[in-house]
Order: structure tokens, then sequence, then C-alpha cells
């Protein structure tokens, strides 16, 4: 088991954080924070650089916008550990797009059925290679 585990972090370089990563994160960073995501945020001693080692697959998107501030320098200040400003604000999950979880919008309105849409006209035509 521990072998296999081992294999798998050498060889599987794509996800998450490699040897040379972890090496150099150790020597050169300090850890200033972690998002609700479970991605952990990086600086250098010297304050010149930072990154993020994601918690699962290395995907960018999974960065809050908040963290992606920091992380470009656009801001100085570290967000706060739950990344939520206004009670009004959601929480980032990411990009959904080509997921089942991602948005798709209707032609139905409010108290509309299937049935409605048998008289509904759109200017929208698909194209079609000729």
């Amino acid at each position: 088991m521990f072998v296999k585990s081992l294999l798998k972090y050498l060889f599987t370089w794509w996800n998450g954080d490699t040897v040379g990563t972890k090496l150099y994160t150790f020597l050169n960073g300090k850890k200033v924070g972690e998002d609700y995501l479970g991605n952990f945020y990086y600086e250098s001693n010297d304050q010149k650089n930072r990154w993020c080692i994601y918690r699962d697959q290395s995907e960018a998107s999974r960065i809050s916008p908040e963290w992606n501030s920091w992380l470009r320098f656009i801001t100085n200040t570290r967000p706060p550990s739950n990344n939520l400003t206004y009670e009004w604000q959601k929480r980032y999950d990411g990009n959904s797009t080509g997921l089942d979880s991602a948005y798709k919008p209707s032609v139905l309105g409010m108290g509309q059925t299937n049935k409605d849409l048998k008289n509904f006209q759109s200017d929208y035509k698909a194209w079609k290679p000729e």
C-alpha cells in the first residue's frame, strides 16, 4: 500500500505538488493561508513569489477570486479564512462549464410549462456548414 501511494505521488506530477515543489516550498516558502476549498497558499521568504498548492487536481479555476488577487500581486492583503465578505455573497466553487452542475438557461418563464413552448418563436438559427 505504501509503495503504491509513493509511486503514485512520484509519477503523477500533474495532480498536486511534485517532489521539487514540495522541496522548494520547504526551503524557500512560508504558508500564509488556506481557502475553503482546501488549497494552501505560500509566499517566498523574500516576498517576491507567491504560489498555490492545490488540494486535489491542479485546476486554476479552483482558486477563489480573493486569493487569485493576492497571488497576482493585485492586493497585498490576505483574504480572511472564510473568504466571505458580505452576507449575500456565495462561495466560489470553480468553473463548472461542461459539467452537469453548469448553469443552463431556460426559455420557460415563471409558471410556464413545456406545452407553452409550442408557440414559442425564436430568431436563433443554428449554423450549418455548407
